[in-house]
């Protein structure tokens, strides 16, 4: 009770000092009591309590509502099969997922259940890195992801992780899968700090369309869909139609070749599930990341390797990319392999 005393006291006397009468502009008081969690292992947090608009010559808004939305407000004793719709509704509401009643939000959801938005993603796997030691100055990043443009958006998950962990090694081509090899991984280990961590964030992605057709997605400044992702796809249908034997050595398409023959022995199978483009990136998934475990060793010094697996889900504009999480562990010279991934799941 202290506390929303001296909140308001602060109210009151912040009330007394301010104006309009600066000019035509608007005057936006945002006012709580923020909240000093553990240091070290949790974020502040911040109750809101005020959030008002003012301009001279005009009424006052209070847009303290859009603080709250009260689907979120569930007694998860009361109803624990509530705890996921809660979190999903919560990433909604921070305007990172799309509302549950959008099509596309429904199908990832089918296909990608526990699917996360890039930005709550980043956030759950540095708070958990931090206990083991990352830091900015001590982990070198890379990625095995499809070079498609439509994975690199200033709000993906790779470009967020860079802006945290600095600089970037692509390890991967067409399918994400890591065409740098052991010869690339070795000279990219060889960069990192004395003592440092590796972290690599790699997988394959898939399109959403706005009407939740997987496997689809519309481009910037087409009138019409593509497929995504296209290689892998291309890839599939090649495989269904036998056509899997390489052109030759004057091809110049070694890693499409490499792909259709990963992706031939699953095309029958894939074809009979309910949703073949669902299904087909769930394999190359399992294809990229099984590339990735063949060339990646500890022998870069002490640190850890921590290797992130994903499917990025590209969702239809203006909505967020999601990364659905299949593998996130950790890796020592000399100690067993820990796995964190349920650390990245929905709670239930």
């Amino acid at each position: 009770s202290s506390a929303y005393a001296a909140f308001y006291m602060v109210l009151d006397r912040m009330r007394k000092i301010v104006n309009t009468d600066f000019g035509s502009g608007k005057l936006v008081l945002i006012g709580g009591i923020q909240i000093n969690m553990p240091h070290g292992s949790m974020d502040d947090h911040f109750l809101p309590l005020v959030f008002e608009v003012h301009q001279s010559g005009a009424e006052s808004e209070d847009l303290l509502d859009n603080f709250s939305d009260i689907s979120t407000q569930q007694d998860l004793k009361l109803c624990p099969w509530q705890g996921k719709t809660s979190l999903r509704e919560v990433f909604s509401f921070m305007t990172w997922s799309p509302p549950s009643n959008y099509p596309a939000y429904q199908a990832m959801h089918k296909y990608f259940p526990g699917a996360l938005p890039s930005q709550a993603l980043h956030e759950r796997k540095r708070s958990i890195l931090k206990k083991y030691g990352f830091t900015k100055q001590n982990t070198l990043m890379a990625t095995s992801l499809c070079p498609d443009e439509i994975n690199h958006d200033p709000s993906d998950l790779p470009v967020i992780m860079q802006n945290h962990w600095g600089d970037v090694f692509p390890m991967g081509g067409i399918s994400g899968a890591p065409f740098v090899g052991k010869t690339g991984f070795k000279a990219f280990s060889s960069h990192v700090p004395e003592d440092g961590n590796i972290i690599i964030l790699f997988g394959p992605h898939v399109g959403i369309s706005p009407d939740g057709e997987v496997g689809a997605c519309m481009r910037h400044g087409q009138g019409k869909m593509s497929t995504a992702c296209g290689a892998v796809v291309g890839a599939y249908k090649a495989a269904l139609s036998g056509a899997t034997d390489p052109e030759g050595s004057d091809a110049y398409d070694k890693q499409m070749d490499w792909i259709v023959s990963k992706i031939a022995p699953h095309a029958k199978a894939i074809e009979q599930t309910a949703n073949p483009m669902a299904a087909l990136s769930h394999t190359s998934y399992n294809i990229v990341r099984d590339k990735m475990f063949k060339i990646v060793n500890n022998d870069f010094g002490s640190g850890w390797l921590c290797l992130v697996g994903c499917i990025q889900i590209n969702m239809p504009d203006p909505l967020e990319d999601h990364f659905y999480p299949c593998t996130f562990e950790l890796r020592k010279a000399g100690e067993e392999t820990i796995d964190l991934l349920h650390e990245l799941k929905e709670f239930n």
